[in-house]
């Protein structure tokens, strides 16, 4: 390495808002192999700050061929597993020039003074907003009067980098910074009023990560782990960046008592498959029952993190964590690298048949509901994106039958006529409780349906909406956080009070919900939503319980409206807001010929 001749680069790049607190980590807990080859591609000094989704890069190169290096760096293995992971965090500038991921600055102006080597270095960056006349300036205008830089004793160089309205200022210092009077100098030179604001630091090539395992944190993850496959290997490989990965599964007889079903993989495969990967400290089974059948291991455990996927998340878990003093961490899913997003729902199936949510109405599709006022149900077609619980509400049960009737996708056809078919085949003769329409409707049917009932199985009338602009809307006003799953023992059909006034709330109801959701009026649409669910919950109370009405009570604030995802008491709180809610799933509606 040679160091007199030295080369600074930097760089920007957009951060996601949502991935903000999970790249800082995962910088906190690098891979060792990717520093190794920063040191060894000849970078002595690299940092990473960040300032309201900006991420601006300060490196310094010191060796003798800069273009070989750099595809040493890109060659390296462990370095594109790493950029696996944080590329789907970031998103690149309009300002980049072609093929550059990072986009390069303008080195501007480098200063610094003399001094005898220091063991300790203070590091910080600044964003400058400026005028485009001050950047079109040399630096050369700006060295005339450097003298300043002198007068700061503690500063070791200065360095400025051209943006497109902007400066990045990085500086070192032997000391902490604890007053502006060199920004003050600064912006003097650069004859600007504005002030410099404070970049923080993610990341610097001397951070280490805990350097003993007994230091190590401890990390908390439970599930199904049913037919594994790359979606939970991405997701525990990020998991282990907060520490050693503890998995607690769920025993089979407590999935088939949640799920309905046995899983493919008995309790000890499972735990086998686990313990067998390199991400997984130790896996156990789970010795309680019911959702919260992982509690005797949590407390055992004592973990510093619970870590889930944005879809198992629960009000419960984490209402658990905090009494128990533990940080709550939900991970969205990002795939590994290039691979497809994976759930074992979707591996199971192996298809692209599509669950459905009733937005209003749900009810009226049958007779002895409707028979005392008729009115709409509101569906959309839900893209399997998501592995959804069984018996939520999703209309899963119908869904099965739609994968036992076509295997892997609807076929093409008429799909009113594809529709009754299905809903024929869920409902033989002699059926004592019949299924709704809105059920096989709702999958077969794409996009936002409104489905007319007069007191018949089937409705009188079925309006759909395609538009894209509708659908992008509803889609991004609607969030779910998951409930549990509805056990088997559940019953919604007893103590119902059906009358009509009830049933015309509900129709009113659902009236009112469509013709908000034509307006894209997000309060209104809240609010119509809510009442359609409360008018449900009037004729049927066993659809809530204590514990959800708990849950509604800790987000309405954050909601124009709510419900649940269907008559089972259980699933997921569907909320209409303006914004995504924290910890929330959304959905991604079917468009239409989209099979």
């Amino acid at each position: 390495m040679n160091s007199e001749n030295a080369q600074s680069f930097g760089s920007i790049i957009g951060l996601k808002q949502e991935y903000e607190e999970r790249y800082i980590v995962l910088h906190q807990h690098i891979f060792p192999e990717v520093l190794e080859c920063i040191h060894r591609s000849n970078i002595s000094d690299y940092s990473i700050f960040l300032l309201d989704g900006i991420l601006f890069s300060h490196m310094v190169y010191t060796g003798g061929d800069y273009e070989a290096d750099m595809e040493t760096i890109g060659n390296d293995t462990p370095t594109k597993e790493w950029w696996k992971l944080t590329d789907p965090m970031q998103y690149p500038l309009e300002c980049r020039k072609k093929n550059e991921w990072w986009a390069g600055l303008e080195t501007w102006f480098i200063a610094g003074n003399k001094f005898h080597h220091i063991t300790k270095v203070f590091r910080y960056a600044f964003y400058l907003p400026v005028s485009s006349d001050i950047i079109e300036r040399t630096s050369g205008c700006f060295a005339q009067d450097t003298a300043f830089i002198e007068t700061h004793q503690d500063l070791q160089c200065l360095k400025i980098f051209k943006g497109v309205d902007c400066l990045y200022l990085y500086l070192e210092t032997s000391q902490p910074m604890e007053t502006p009077d060199l920004f003050h100098a600064v912006c003097r030179e650069l004859n600007t009023t504005v002030l410099p604001q404070a970049m923080k630091e993610v990341f610097h090539t001397e951070l280490k990560t805990s350097g003993s395992v007994s230091e190590k944190k401890k990390v908390f993850v439970t599930g199904c782990f049913d037919l594994l496959h790359s979606g939970h290997i991405a997701f525990l490989q990020e998991a282990e960046t907060y520490g050693d990965v503890y998995v607690s599964i769920g025993s089979d007889a407590n999935v088939h008592y949640l799920k309905g079903r046995y899983p493919v993989n008995t309790q000890e495969e499972r735990k086998y498959m686990l313990d067998a990967l390199s991400c997984v400290k130790n896996c156990i089974i789970n010795s309680g029952w019911g959702y919260i059948d992982f509690e005797k291991e949590l407390r055992d455990i004592m973990p510093d993190f619970f870590v889930v996927n944005e879809d198992g998340h629960t009000p419960a878990k984490q209402a658990l964590c905090m009494e128990m003093g533990i940080e709550y961490k939900v991970l969205k899913r990002i795939p590994h690298g290039e691979l497809p997003v994976r759930s074992t729902t979707m591996l199971r199936t192996e298809c692209t048949i599509p669950f459905r949510i009733d937005l209003a109405g749900g009810w009226l599709d049958q007779p002895f509901v409707s028979e005392f006022y008729p009115g709409p149900v509101l569906t959309i077609s839900i893209e399997p994106t998501i592995e959804f619980n069984e018996r939520s509400g999703m209309s899963s049960s119908t869904r099965r039958k739609a994968i036992e009737l076509w295997r892997n996708e609807i076929p093409h056809g008429d799909a009113e006529q594809l529709a009754r078919m299905l809903f024929s085949f869920e409902n033989p003769p002699g059926t004592k409780e019949v299924a709704g329409s809105q059920d096989s409707l709702g999958i077969v049917l794409p996009g936002l349906n409104k489905l007319d009932y007069d007191g018949r199985y089937w409705p009188e009338k079925i309006t759909s909406i395609h538009d894209e602009s509708t659908l992008t809307w509803i889609e991004n006003s609607l969030n779910l956080v998951t409930l549990g799953p509805r056990v088997s023992s559940y019953s919604v059909i007893a103590n119902t009070k059906i009358d009509m006034e009830s049933a015309k709330s509900l129709s009113e109801a659902a009236e009112d919900c469509w013709k908000a959701i034509l307006k894209k009026d997000i309060q209104a649409f809240g609010d119509a939503f809510r009442r359609s669910f409360d008018a449900q919950v009037t004729m049927f109370p066993n659809m809530v319980d204590e514990e959800i009405i708990q849950t509604i009570e800790q987000y309405k604030d954050r909601a124009w409206g709510w419900k649940l995802s269907g008559a089972g008491g259980g699933g997921y709180l569907i909320m209409v807001s303006h914004e995504p809610i924290e910890g929330a799933m959304q959905i991604k509606i079917r468009r239409k010929n989209n099979f």
